[in-house]
């Protein structure tokens, strides 16, 4: 087998990464605790899926009736306005429709070639005028050669993404699709280094390292020279303050954190123009941090339009080949333990609301129809048939699932990683989906994301061992 360049550096750094992070099953974690799940294949899919309705059944949970439609909460508001810094409450927590959502918009784009005389103009496609441009944050990027990108023109799709250019695309391969976590854009996808003399800020996650001596591929430059089609959706973060109260107060959201019903629609739309753009053409999906449900949700709403009838929907999960998610809050967030969705009313705390909590989780209203009872409804088409409580919603097609998190310095009780743990992570259905964990020295050594600060919580897909897990998957 001929290798290019970057698959032999790839394998080559993965060999010894996964001599750390156990590619090949979970590592249990220090401290003990830890199992080792199921061989994932359709068979043992179809069981557990049959064995967890029996289980709900015994205890007289009606998974006929669970209810798979938006949380009461979360309906979109009857507003015809857009969003200001004096209507936030009437939006923060509800999904925007993209008529009046002030994150759908394609000017100032710092990636788009045309744009010349925005604040953020183009340069070299990576400057966004705030992580990776102000030195306060440890810009600029000094990582060189840039991948080549601009903005993406996709017919039905009205928002910003960024389309890396693709001289070799192999079509047999799924056109992919990145989804950025809170605060940051399609640069989570891309290298990084710190200036020369620049100091990290990564003890909040119990790490120290000295940052890159040089430029590190990430996982677009490795999707691109492995010849994927790549999209990476953009969420417009930079737009927060716009919209959020941005004063020195309770409800201040000054780090452009954004909620589902922010992001969500986003990816919907995007997701959907790819799918109907490319009929012959299957699409992956990664996700990060956030991105990791709101790649969930995307695929559950367009999934509900579908078979509520409406007009122009698409079923995604005939079309859909892997679905990969890294450090997600599939089952809570460390904010909500730190009082954050009581105490912000902006965006910075609806997502904690939404997410639930970390150390004591309890099912939330988002996630109720999202993950259904026990997880039940967390993997849909896994097993080419079952979605959401009914069977065959699939055409056949088996969709792969992969979560990645950093094992915990004690199970249950320590973490590394600063949002997520274990058990928030992992999706409860063996058989169904792979559960990976790295180690706690595989974090990101790029000093990206305000100088390191959660070097821990971005290594499931910046690390050489998240990036070696993901490309592997991808392959399958």
């Amino acid at each position: 087998m001929r290798m290019s360049k970057f698959t032999f550096r790839l394998f080559a750094t993965g060999l010894a990464a996964c001599a750390l992070s156990a590619c090949d099953k979970p590592t249990p974690p220090p401290g003990g605790g830890g199992t080792e799940e199921a061989e994932v294949t359709v068979e043992k899919c179809r069981a557990q899926i049959s064995a967890r309705q029996e289980e709900l059944k015994a205890e007289g949970v009606d998974v006929a009736s669970w209810s798979i439609h938006d949380a009461a909460q979360m309906v979109e508001p009857a507003l015809a306005d857009r969003q200001t810094p004096s209507t936030y409450k009437q939006y923060d927590g509800k999904y925007r429709p993209l008529t009046n959502h002030p994150g759908c918009t394609v000017e100032n784009l710092y990636y788009d070639k045309s744009n010349t005389g925005g604040t953020t103009p183009y340069v070299n496609g990576n400057n966004d005028g705030k992580w990776t441009g102000r030195s306060d944050f440890g810009g600029p990027n000094a990582a060189t050669g840039f991948l080549d990108g601009d903005k993406a023109r996709i017919e039905g799709y009205p928002c910003a993404a960024k389309e890396y250019t693709q001289n070799a695309e192999d079509t047999t391969k799924p056109i992919v699709i990145l989804v950025h976590g809170n605060s940051t854009r399609p640069h989570t996808w891309e290298k990084f280094l710190l200036p020369a003399g620049t100091g990290i800020n990564a003890t909040v996650e119990k790490v120290q390292f000295n940052p890159d001596a040089t430029q590190r591929v990430q996982l677009a430059e490795a999707l691109i020279e492995n010849h994927y089609r790549v999209i990476a959706v953009d969420m417009r973060t930079d737009l927060i303050a716009a919209v959020d109260p941005t004063a020195n107060s309770s409800t201040e959201n000054a780090a452009g954190n954004i909620d589902h019903g922010w992001s969500t629609p986003i990816l919907q739309s995007l997701v959907k123009a790819v799918m109907k753009n490319n009929p012959g053409r299957k699409v992956a999906l990664v996700g990060h941090s956030l991105g990791v449900t709101v790649v969930r949700d995307a695929l559950r709403r367009m999934y509900v339009e579908y078979a509520d009838g409406k007009p122009d929907a698409v079923n995604p999960f005939p079309q859909l080949s892997h679905v990969i998610l890294g450090s997600g809050a599939n089952h809570g967030v460390s904010t909500f333990d730190a009082g954050l969705c009581t105490a912000n009313l902006t965006m910075r705390g609806t997502i904690v609301c939404e997410m639930g909590s970390r150390s004591n989780y309890v099912q939330t209203y988002f996630h109720k129809p999202l993950n259904g009872p026990k997880d039940l409804f967390a993997t849909p088409c896994a097993d080419g048939d079952y979605a959401f409580g009914k069977t065959g919603q699939c055409g056949g097609n088996v969709v792969k699932y992969l979560t990645i998190t950093m094992t915990d310095i004690q199970q249950g009780a320590n973490y590394q990683d600063y949002y997520v743990s274990e058990a928030a992570s992992r999706i409860n259905m063996p058989g169904c989906v792979e559960n990976k964990l790295t180690t706690l020295n595989d974090y990101d050594t790029s000093g990206y994301f305000n100088k390191g600060f959660i070097a821990n919580h971005f290594g499931s897909l910046r690390s050489d061992a998240g990036l070696k897990l993901a490309m592997d998957f991808l392959a399958k």
